[in-house]
């Protein structure tokens, strides 16, 4: 009797695995992660006063080992897009983007991008919807919002950014600084500690193992949101999470790229903090 409802556990064991590891399309987290990207141009040639010449450009995602991690995730699947894609493709209404995606990620995009639309929209009277207005409802409703670091995120480089006072921000975990400029830059890098280790964003990671950051964006945690990590030397927030009415939400205040976020990129558990964190920000995890 023991024999048989041994071999009936491993059978059901491994049927899970073989389901879970073949979910379709419907049954997967579905991400959409906008920004990261960047046009290379050059080498640049300056040969006379008049003449000047590009040769070659390229575009870069700085954000691929991200996407590569969170596909290779049997549960995920991510549709990455380009701020240049995002002004004209970014769904209008908090629907649109709930039929598509359960959570959305935010990275170094300034707020100008979905705020605005296309040129050839810009003599409409109205444009059409308030997409920052569709970001907040969409996560009231249900939906998962993370916004990554970097120069073009919460205040940014000189407020280009600009995130602060709009209804995205209401929506996220935290406030954006109220300064022309939030960045902090340490070439000599700081530290994270964890000060809820056991969150599920978190759990089984080693986060004394990460390697330094060389800059962060400076964000205030909002009063009911709680602070997951911070900076070792300053006490600031680091990461910072929320439920938002039916949603949830994170804010990560340094970049997961070059330059701040070099070492990070290469560090062992990059892939598992992404993968865990949008486990959770989908709502599927129910702590």
């Amino acid at each position: 009797m023991k024999k048989i409802l041994l071999v009936f556990l491993i059978l059901l064991f491994v049927n899970g695995v073989v389901i879970a590891g073949n979910l379709s399309a419907d049954e997967k987290t579905r991400v959409l992660y906008v920004g990261d990207v960047g046009v290379l141009l050059g080498p640049n040639i300056v040969a006379s006063s008049f003449y000047y010449e590009t040769k070659g450009y390229e575009v870069h995602i700085w954000c691929q080992p991200v996407l590569d991690e969170l596909n290779a995730s049997s549960d995920i699947t991510v549709e990455h897009m380009t701020n240049w894609r995002a002004l004209s493709e970014f769904p209008e209404t908090p629907e649109e983007i709930a039929a598509k995606y359960d959570v959305v990620v935010l990275s170094d995009i300034e707020q100008e991008v979905l705020v605005l639309y296309p040129w050839e929209r810009f003599r409409d009277s109205p444009m059409g919807p308030n997409r920052l207005v569709s970001i907040c409802e969409y996560v009231r409703n249900g939906g998962g919002l993370a916004m990554i670091g970097g120069w073009e995120s919460f205040t940014g480089r000189r407020g280009i950014g600009d995130w602060g006072n709009i209804p995205v921000e209401e929506a996220l975990p935290i406030k954006c600084l109220d300064a022309n400029d939030d960045r902090h830059e340490y070439p000599q890098g700081v530290h994270i500690e964890t000060v809820m280790p056991g969150h599920p964003i978190l759990k089984g990671i080693h986060w004394e193992t990460c390697p330094v950051f060389t800059g962060y964006n400076r964000i205030i945690a909002k009063p009911d949101a709680k602070i997951l990590a911070q900076v070792k030397e300053f006490g600031d927030p680091f990461l910072v999470v929320q439920k938002f009415g039916k949603g949830r939400s994170m804010a990560f205040a340094s970049d997961i790229s070059p330059h701040w976020g070099a070492g990070f990129q290469r560090w062992e558990s990059y892939g598992k903090f992404f993968v865990q964190a949008v486990r959770w920000l989908s709502g599927k995890n129910s702590e």
